[in-house]
C-alpha cells in the first residue's frame, strides 16, 4: 500500500477530531457527515473560511512559487545543499518511524533525507495546492513514497499521537497563529517523539534584495526562533544556527507518558 493510501487512515475532522471515512471520491465525517473533497488524488481538509490573513497570502505565494521553486535545489543556488545537508544530519529518523512534515512544500526535505539513506513512513501537509500537486509529480521522479494532504498547519488534520517526528523546514515565520502551529506538531506526536522547526532569520531578509523587500520588517520579531512558544513541559530545548547563520532550527522531544 502506497502512503497515499496509507494516509487516509490517518486523517481526522480537525474540528471534531472524528475519523474520515472514504466514499465515492468524498471524505466523510464518521459522526457529523461533513465531507471534504479528494482532488487529484490528494485529500483536501481545508474549508474557505480556515484560510485568511498572512496563511492567505502565503498559499496565494506558493502556489505561484511551485511552478518555479525546484530550481533553488536543482542549481544549488546560493548553495543550498549546504542547508540541506545540516537538516539531514540533525532530523533523527529511525527506520519505519512515521514522519510528518508539515508544510512539506514539493517534497524536497523528503527527497533529502532519502538521498541521505533515511528511511521512514513519510507523510506531508502543505497549505498550498499547488506545491502538493508538485510533490506527487516529485516523488514519482524520484521514488520517493510520500502521502499527502492539503491542510492547515494551524489545525493539522489528524489525530493524536500519530507520528515518531514531525518536523516544519520553511514558513513559520508567517503562519497567523506560531503557537497554536507548535502546539499542533506536538499534539500529533506520539509520546517521546523528536520535534524539529527551521525558518529563515533576519539576517536571509536583510541580504536577500530581490525577496526581502516583499517580506515583513525585522523589527516586528517575525524572523526570531519561536522558543516562548514552546510548553514548559517539552524536554530537551536547542536552537542552533544553520547555513551560516541564515537560518535557525529549534529542536525538543514530547516527553514520555
Amino acid at each position: 500500500m502506497s502512503r497515499q493510501e496509507e494516509i487516509i487512515s490517518l486523517l481526522r475532522n480537525p474540528s471534531s477530531g472524528e475519523a474520515l471515512d472514504a466514499e465515492d471520491g468524498v471524505l466523510i465525517d464518521s459522526v457529523s457527515g461533513e465531507q471534504f473533497t479528494i482532488r487529484d488524488g490528494i485529500p483536501v481538509i481545508l474549508r474557505p473560511d480556515d484560510i485568511y490573513g498572512w496563511n492567505r497570502t502565503a498559499q496565494r505565494g506558493y502556489d505561484w512559487l511551485s511552478l518555479v521553486y525546484d530550481f533553488i535545489y536543482r542549481f544549488n543556488l546560493g548553495n543550498i545543499q549546504t542547508w540541506l545537508n545540516e537538516i539531514a544530519t540533525i532530523i533523527e529518523i529511525h527506520p519505519k518511524d512515521r514522519v510528518l512534515e508539515t508544510s512539506v512544500g514539493t517534497g524536497q526535505q523528503f527527497r533529502n533525507l532519502h538521498n541521505h539513506g533515511v528511511e521512514g513512513r513519510f507523510y506531508g501537509n502543505d497549505i498550498s495546492f499547488g506545491m502538493l500537486r508538485r510533490c506527487r509529480k516529485n516523488q514519482i521522479k524520484w521514488g520517493v513514497d510520500i502521502g499527502c494532504v492539503q491542510g492547515n498547519a494551524e489545525a493539522l488534520p489528524f489525530g493524536d499521537e500519530m507520528f515518531e517526528v514531525v518536523y516544519h523546514i520553511g514558513g513559520i515565520n508567517f503562519f497567523n497563529d506560531k503557537e497554536m502551529a507548535i502546539r499542533e506538531m506536538i499534539r500529533v506526536a506520539q509520546p517521546g517523539g523528536r520535534l524539529y522547526i527551521c525558518d529563515e532569520s533576519v539576517k536571509l531578509r536583510e541580504k536577500s534584495s530581490l525577496f526581502g523587500r516583499f517580506m515583513p520588517d525585522p523589527d516586528t520579531g517575525v524572523y526570531d526562533p519561536p522558543e516562548r512558544f514552546i510548553p514548559d513541559d517539552m524536554l530537551d530545548v536547542t536552537t542552533c544556527s544553520l547555513w551560516d547563520g541564515l537560518f535557525w532550527m529549534v529542536s525538543f522531544h514530547k516527553p514520555d507518558e
